[in-house]
Order: C-alpha cells, then structure tokens, then sequence
C-alpha cells in the first residue's frame, strides 16, 4: 500500500554534509556468503537486549485466548476464503509473475499492472501472521496447520533456491518493470524465519537462507539496482530478514548486505527515511506512513551493527521527528501520507499497517538501546490504538482509525469502516495486522547480559536457557486491566541472574517484594537480582492515578494504567457487504443518540479535577475476552454539556467492543 511518493530532497540541516560525505564512501565488499556459526552475532555497538527465539515467548491469558479467536472465527484464520483473489493466488507459487501474467493489485483503488508485487504483500503477510499465530497458540492442529503452511512455500523453492513472486524470465527486473522483489520476499521469509526458531527445523533455515543468498547475489553493488525505477520502497525492509539472519548465524554478509542497502537506499535521497532527510532537522515527515514508520528501524539497526556514529545519529533522529505524529493512544498518523500532520484526535487517522510498523520499529528500538520510553510506547499501541481499530471478535478492522469515532460510514475513499479485508481499497492492513499480536508477544521478554527483561507487561509464558540453566518462568496477570504482577521463576537447577522489570511511566507507586531478593530502581527499570532455586516468585504491584492527557484538540485524554479511557456511544451496526464465508461483512456504524457523547471534564480552580474517578469492576465481564466488554468501568463525575449540569457517567477502554463509536477526549468545563 504505498502510492509512490515524489522526491523531496532538503537543501538545509547540519547533517546535510555528514550524510554526503558518507555516502560518497565506498560501500562495504560483500564477503562470501555461506550458513554461518550458530553464534552470538558482534555489533559495533552491544545492544542492551538481545531477542529471545520466536516461539521461547508464549502468550497465556486474554492473548492467547484473543489468538486462538481470531484464528478460529476471525479474518487471521479465513483471509484465503475471505479475500481468494488477493491472499490466495497462489502467486509464490503456479501463479508468478511473467510477461503473459502480471498478478495485479485487482479490485482494489491502486490496481493495475503496475501494482504486480501487492498480492505477494497481501499473501506473503497473511501467512506469516497466520504461522505465526498459529505457533503461538500451542495447539497442536495449529501447529500442524502451520507445518503445512510452511510446507507449501517450500514446495514453490526452485533449484537454484528462488522463493518469489516473479517468473524466471522476469527476475531481477532492474528498473523494467515494478519491483517489489525483495519486498515481496520479506513478507514471506519473515514467518518462515520465525517458524525455524520455533521448531528448529534446519531444512527450513538452509531453504531461506538459499533463498536470500541468491538475491544477495544478484542485488549486491554493481548488479541490479534495489531501488531502480519502478522499484518500491518496501524494498528496504528486506533489511529485516537479512538482520534476522546475521543474530541467527553470525554471517557477516548478512549484516554487510543489510547496511549497504539502507546506504544504496539513502543515495538519491527520495523518502523521509533517506539519511540526509533524517540528519536535516529542518526537514519534517511526509511521507506515506507505513513506509516511514517502518523504515524507522533500519538506520537505528546500521547504526548499532556498525558502530558508525552518523548512522547512530540518524536512527536517533528518526524517532525524535516522529513523536509529534504519535497519538497519547499510539496511533501515529498514516492516513496514507503523513505530511507533516500532527495527530488530531478528531482528524488524525491512523493505518493498521502504520500501527502494526510503528509498534515494531518501536520494539528495535527498545531491544537495542534498552530504553523504557520504547516499550512503553509500543505497548500504548497494542493495549489502546491497535484494540480500538479493531472488532473484539477479529472479523473486522478499521483501515482508517481515529481516537474519537461519531460515525463508520465509509468515509475517506470507504476506508473508514469495519472490514475483514478492504479489498475494495487495499487488502493490506488486515494481513499485516495478524502479525501485531505474535510480534508484541515475541517481545514482552528479551535476554539481559546479566539475565533476563520483562519489557512488556501481560500474561506470559518463557522456556529459554540462562547461564546454561533451563529456566521457566511466567508473568500472571490480567494487565492491562490491572496493575498487579506475580513473575514465577522456576530454574532446573539453582542459578543466579538479575530480572530488569520495566516501570511504566504511569505508576505513581511500586510495590515488590521477593524471598530472599535484592530489588532496587535503576531508572526506568527494577532490578531484582536473585539465586533462583525453583519455584521463587517475585509480585509487584504497581499505583496508577486516572489522569488528564492533552490533545491537540484543546481537549483531553483520560487515562489510567496502562489504558485509556471513553464514552462508548450506542450505535447501530450496518452490513454493507457480504463475503463468501458465512459470518463476515463490511460495517458501517452510526450512533443511536450522538448526545450521549456530549460530556466534558469538571475543572477545580485552573486544572482538570479526574480524582473522583473509581474504577468499578464489572462482574459481567469475560476474562477470557475482556475486550469484549470492559473488566472494570470508570465511572466519575462529568458535565452534561447540553444541560451543563453535573452527571455521573461510566468510561470504557478505547479497545472495548461496546465503544466502536466513542469520544476519547473531552473539553474542561467550569
């Protein structure tokens, strides 16, 4: 999904000079590529974390409750009968691309020929997410399922190792026709790269590896352009596959072809992540969003693996210019292009690709430099943002969100509506977005030098080795819909290691205790440094103040915990469109009564008064499926803006499926 977008090259900013003089350098030799030592990988700078295997990582609770849903009556386990002629066309396989057969975009408002690398986005997205769901359920028919998913795309290798969407006399097009090459691949080498880790299957890492070899060798220096004319940015994401592989061997042709293309990629300065725009602090974001946020990662990546500080500064820059595209819920704005747009609760739409690209961007950047301030961020996006563009029970989500929602009416180009698909627009974000959940699951633990981070806070299970031991241990707990953690260490034998358990920015308080343990604050992190003997647990339990968040609007944000807070209002839901599988539809929603949105925040002197807000709980309330309805409802005093009189009025999180229409920020009123 990603119209193409013209060159806009800064003429101005102090790192206009630094990034000429870098990229007039000579890009780095490929070294000879061979299946390397299964070893840890050297960076020029040591990353804080290191990830965890796919798979060591297991959700429990409501997230795996939410997985196993979506798989069994969601859109993440029907896309190829929902949407056949974009997700199941076979085009990795019998229906590549050649010059008698281009898979077109079809159906869709970007169709056309020159689209001919969107149905293996589409395809190559959705059955990585799926594999990946499917792993991470536990269940063993969906571990057979995704044996056999991974089985398929194996079957389509050719003998010299291609796995892709283009035919033979079509390959490496430079610049002929619209190459989504290396894009393509990524979509697909992803999940087969995660189902490796997961089962330890070789055959499927020495088929990738062949696979990506190959390209290596015919897009490295001096071969084909991977940004030619034509060609699609998404290209550079290529980047996450040939990383993967330099943590997973320690083959430095993998790193050295990761870097040189972000470089290659940076030398005609077209896109917002291009390294002159990014060390030109003059210069704003404009580019199409999911492209930028997800392009966010790949310089703070080559400024890690190499040490070099321009590359170091720029990963840097990139995330300070994107922080005022952010919502307080963590939509950042990708109503296709950016444009320097600042969120507007009202106005600043959000993409699920943009979401599900944003959140992991923000997951590099917290596995590297250890910053709070990262996760914390990344898991704003998946608890609020990420919960509200979608329908609880999985069959639909928004293409276009915004924090306050009056009315679903097909809006913007019909972008705005509850769909399993939006193949009548782009069949991306549906695909794209069964891939959030695995990856904000395959972060909530990373590996420490000196033991282990709980980065992400939710129900959780872990199988990994520290120090040589076999160590289990899990979070339990309802979060984000409450505070209180138990983390359960259970070594196979007696090993000493330190637990970095973030603090959430919001916690007005910490309570922790551990028999036995020395806890204390390091920052944004409690460390709680122990010789685990089996069966030790550590609680913690976290204050959390409802408070007032500004919007741009003028308004104002409620949030408590880890959740934000809104008026849920009543709606009547509308099926525009059937699909072929019994079930699902496209939606339009419209409110019953649009006053019972119509509330603003009491103010006591000069500030907003939120401390008569309680949380109740709702007994009611699924814990299987909190979002669903809401585990707890935060009710306290508000204005009734049409009588101005004083009424009490109950608040839901941004996520629950009561709120499909809701108001998120609220004026202060006298």
């Amino acid at each position: 999904m990603n119209p193409t977008e013209p060159s806009r090259i800064p003429t101005t900013g102090r790192g206009w000079m630094l990034a000429l003089s870098l990229l007039c350098s000579a890009f780095p030799a490929m070294a000879a590529v061979s299946a390397g030592a299964d070893h840890e990988a050297a960076y020029g700078v040591e990353p804080q974390f290191r990830l965890l295997k796919f798979g060591e990582v297991m959700p429990r609770g409501w997230i795996r409750e939410q997985m196993i849903r979506d798989l069994d009556i969601g859109f993440a386990g029907h896309m190829q009968e929902i949407a056949p002629f974009t997700s199941a066309s076979d085009i990795f396989g019998a229906n590549r691309n050649t010059p008698e057969r281009y898979q077109n975009a079809g159906g869709g408002s970007w169709g056309g020929a020159e689209g001919m690398w969107w149905k293996g986005e589409t395809e190559g997205n959705w059955r990585s997410g799926n594999t990946m769901m499917s792993l991470l359920t536990g269940l063993p028919a969906a571990r057979a399922h995704a044996d056999a998913m991974v089985a398929d795309i194996l079957r389509t290798q050719d003998p010299d190792g291609y796995i892709g969407i283009y035919g033979p006399t079509i390959r490496w097009p430079a610049g002929k026709l619209d190459n989504g090459e290396l894009w393509a691949q990524t979509t697909i080498f992803r999940g087969l790269l995660a189902y490796y880790e997961a089962t330890g299957k070789t055959e499927v890492l020495q088929a990738v590896e062949k696979a990506v070899q190959l390209s290596m060798s015919h897009y490295e220096p001096g071969k084909t352009d991977p940004y030619g004319p034509g060609t699609q940015d998404h290209n550079l994401m290529f980047v996450d596959v040939v990383e993967r592989l330099y943590d997973l061997t320690g083959n430095t042709a993998y790193r050295d072809f990761g870097v040189y293309l972000y470089r290659d990629y940076s030398k005609d300065v077209k896109t917002d992540i291009s390294l002159s725009v990014l060390l030109a602090q003059d210069h704003p974001f404009l580019g199409h969003g999911a492209t930028t946020y997800e392009h966010l990662r790949v310089p703070m990546w080559a400024g890690y693996v190499t040490g070099d500080p321009v590359l170091l500064t720029a990963g840097e820059e990139g995330f300070a210019k994107t922080w005022p595209h952010v919502s307080p819920t963590g939509g950042p704005v990708s109503d296709e292009f950016i444009d320097n747009k600042p969120t507007d609760p009202n106005r600043g739409g959000y993409e699920g690709c943009g979401e599900k690209e944003w959140m992991t961007s923000l997951l590099t950047a917290a596995q590297l430099t250890g910053r709070a301030v990262f996760a914390e961020q990344a898991e704003t996006t998946f608890y609020n943002s990420v919960q509200g563009s979608r329908l609880s029970d999985g069959k639909g989500m928004n293409y276009v969100t915004t924090d306050n929602i009056y009315r679903m009416d097909g809006a913007n180009m019909n972008r705005v509506k509850s769909s399993p698909s939006h193949e009548d627009v782009a069949n991306c974000c549906a695909p794209n977005f069964t891939q959030i959940g695995p990856m904000f699951v395959r972060n909530m633990w990373m590996r420490a030098p000196d033991g282990l981070a709980v980065v992400l806070h939710g129900p959780s299970d872990v199988n990994t080795i520290v120090k040589g031991v076999a160590v289990h241990l899990s979070e339990d707990t309802t979060y984000p819909f409450s505070e209180k953690l138990v983390l359960h260490v259970d070594p196979a034998s007696a090993v000493d290691f330190t637990l970095h358990v973030r603090v959430p920015d919001w916690a007005t308080s910490i309570d922790s205790s551990s028999a036995g343990a020395e806890i204390h604050r390091a920052g944004d992190w409690l460390l709680v440094e122990k010789t685990w003997q089996g069966s030790d647990t550590v609680s913690i339990s976290f204050g959390a103040d409802v408070r007032p968040i500004p919007a741009t609007n003028g308004e104002f944000y409620v949030q408590r915990g880890p959740l934000f807070y809104v008026v849920a209002i009543p709606a009547d839901k509308k099926a525009v469109k059937d699909f072929p599988v019994a079930g699902f539809h496209d939606y339009h929603f419209f409110p019953i009564k649009w006053g019972d949105a119509r509330y603003g925040l009491l103010k006591a002197s000069d500030s907003v008064a939120l401390a008569d807000f309680k949380l109740v709980p709702d007994a009611s309330s699924n814990p299987r499926f909190p979002f669903d309805g809401a585990p707890a409802r935060l009710t306290g005093q508000m204005t009734d803006l049409d009588s101005m009189s004083v009424a009490t009025v109950a608040l839901v999180p941004i996520g629950s499926s009561e709120a499909v229409l809701r108001r998120a920020t609220f004026p202060a009123t006298p």
